[in-house]
């Protein structure tokens, strides 16, 4: 939320919203807060808990709606962006939501080097990693691949910080930056 005090964003979209829980987290902080998801019985659950908020149905890979473009502050994907087999897509379709110099903000679960090694050390590695996971994370983002992913699509300010543990073990980074105007 500080980033999005700092940049002075009034509306926020949240992309993978789900049952709208964080998204009605920014309408309490006195956001103009909307989400979008794809899973309808999702949806369903967000506008009976929280219908004075706005949420759409759409893939967050796909393109938006017309009346969602350049209507943002800010564009956040809390643990979206390694759920998605296109990550450039998100990213993509998220900059269309945005104003010109608009925020976007991604979550992911931290893969530093360092914590890697101690899973795989405290024989926890194939829990973290385990491909039979149905419906599990597709991608596993480091700070680098993350930066370049931002870096790729010309965002500017970039801003990175991991969240919870200390920072070599943490258990997720937030990684945002400024659309180019």
């Amino acid at each position: 939320m500080q980033q999005l005090v700092k940049a002075g964003a009034h509306s926020v979209l949240e992309l993978g919203c789900g049952d709208g829980w964080f998204t009605a987290a920014l309408g309490r902080c006195g956001f103009a807060a909307s989400g979008l998801d794809r899973d309808e019985s999702h949806l369903q659950v967000a506008r009976r808990h929280y219908p004075h908020l706005q949420f759409h149905a759409g893939d967050a890979t796909q393109a938006l709606d017309p009346a969602l473009l350049g209507r943002f502050d800010a564009v956040m994907a809390v643990d979206l962006v390694d759920h998605v087999s296109h990550s450039r897509r998100l990213v993509s379709v998220a900059l269309t939501a945005l104003k010109p110099g608009g925020l976007l903000m991604l979550t992911s679960n931290f893969h530093g080097y360092s914590k890697n090694l101690a899973l795989a050390f405290a024989g926890r590695f194939d829990a973290r990693w385990d491909p039979l996971t149905d419906d599990g994370r597709l991608k596993f983002f480091s700070r680098s691949t993350l930066t370049a992913l931002f870096e790729e699509f010309g965002l500017v300010e970039l801003h990175f910080e991991t969240v919870g543990r200390i920072p070599m073990f943490a258990r997720a980074m937030l990684m945002s930056g400024r659309a180019p105007l």
